[in-house]
């Protein structure tokens, strides 16, 4: 399968017109996730590979041979196997072009003083805001990667009372998740878990530690699955144990704030406004400034894809095939933490929501 049309809706974000656009792998972790949107490759790290696109929506890729078996035959491609015969395939590739165009957002700044000497008398133009624009709307096979990692997360996610036969640390539970995403088919977990126990709960980015758990605590698991580069993102909240009726109000008041947010998600509505009413929500409760995030970021082929989320500063409007989180919370340090987050796709009605896990407060049994 060829992705002209999605190079093609590159070209048509452009503000300023190039005679080609250069996509150029760094090494680990510097690669750029656009490199596998117009490629479709699903598997392989491509270090060090780069891709020309042209505006007829044509490509080419130029692979090592480290690489070269993951090409998909329909991918026109040729190999290369030291920097000089890169450098002379590359330098063919785009003699007859003046403007090149690169995604400044994913390029270090030694890559790119190298790439003006690489191709010395062309002129290099961003156009990182035209590759925004374009991958901010999936398409139905981005839909469908998205949509089975979110069902791996899904499965993992309702095995979680399981996991605690017998007392664990944040570390232990998060190994587990890790090698549960992996046994349901996941190529990886798309993030560091996050598996907080009690007070650490209330540290929204923590991520595990030694901590065991304790009766009454709180347990945050925050986790995604990766499938062929495309992301899941979701969060749930437990009590080991019998929940108090603080905690039962915090997670209610979490769980309130998530569904109004969720109510007003649909086609031209600013994404700003949905953060709003999470954060309302919230505000008018005695937990007010306790919700110290944003409502909701992008996802995709990075677990927070650039260009739009559900927060203050963001005053676009909602279009059908994006997809985001929504994920408020409220943090209380001498208490613990509550965050009940789903990955949603935007319809032309309003939303799909794509994570399934049950919502409900549940309390873990001790015995």
């Amino acid at each position: 399968m060829t992705y002209s049309h999605r190079i093609k809706t590159i070209f048509s974000q452009l503000k300023e017109p190039v005679d080609a656009i250069l996509l150029r792998n760094s090494s680990d972790p510097f690669i750029d996730p656009t490199f596998f949107y117009v490629t479709g490759i699903k598997k392989g790290l491509f270090e060090g590979c780069s891709i020309v696109l042209r505006p007829d929506g044509s490509s080419h890729l130029l692979v090592s041979t480290l690489e070269k078996p993951l090409v998909p035959t329909d991918q026109k491609s040729t190999c290369f196997s030291s920097k000089q015969e890169y450098t002379d395939l590359l330098t063919d590739l785009i003699t007859e072009c003046n403007t090149i165009g690169i995604n400044t957002a994913m390029t270090l700044y030694d890559e790119y003083q190298h790439l003006q000497q690489l191709i010395p008398g062309k002129k290099l133009i961003s156009i990182s805001q035209a590759i925004r624009n374009a991958r901010i709307i999936k398409d139905e096979e981005e839909l469908h990667r998205i949509q089975e990692a979110c069902q791996i997360a899904d499965q993992v996610m309702t095995k979680i009372p399981t996991f605690f036969s017998t007392p664990l640390t944040e570390h232990e539970l998060a190994a587990t998740i890790d090698h549960q995403l992996k046994q349901q088919g996941a190529s990886s977990s798309a993030f560091e878990t996050i598996s907080s126990f009690g007070t650490n709960t209330a540290k929204p980015h923590y991520t595990s530690g030694n901590k065991k758990i304790q009766l009454g605590d709180f347990i945050i698991c925050d986790f995604g699955a990766t499938i062929n580069h495309y992301h899941s993102d979701t969060t749930r909240t437990f009590v080991y144990g019998s929940a108090s009726n603080k905690q039962k109000q915090i997670h209610q008041t979490v769980l309130n704030a998530q569904q109004q947010a969720l109510n007003h998600i649909k086609p031209g509505v600013n994404a700003n406004t949905i953060h709003q009413i999470a954060d309302d929500t919230i505000n008018a409760t005695e937990f007010k400034g306790y919700f110290i995030h944003s409502t909701g970021h992008s996802l995709g082929l990075n677990v927070h894809d650039p260009g739009i989320g559900f927060a203050p500063h963001y005053q676009t409007p909602l279009q059908p095939g994006m997809v985001l989180t929504v994920e408020p919370g409220i943090y209380i340090p001498s208490i613990g933490g509550v965050r009940i987050e789903d990955d949603i796709v935007v319809s032309p009605e309003g939303y799909i929501q794509l994570t399934q896990s049950p919502k409900q407060l549940i309390e873990i049994s001790t015995k």
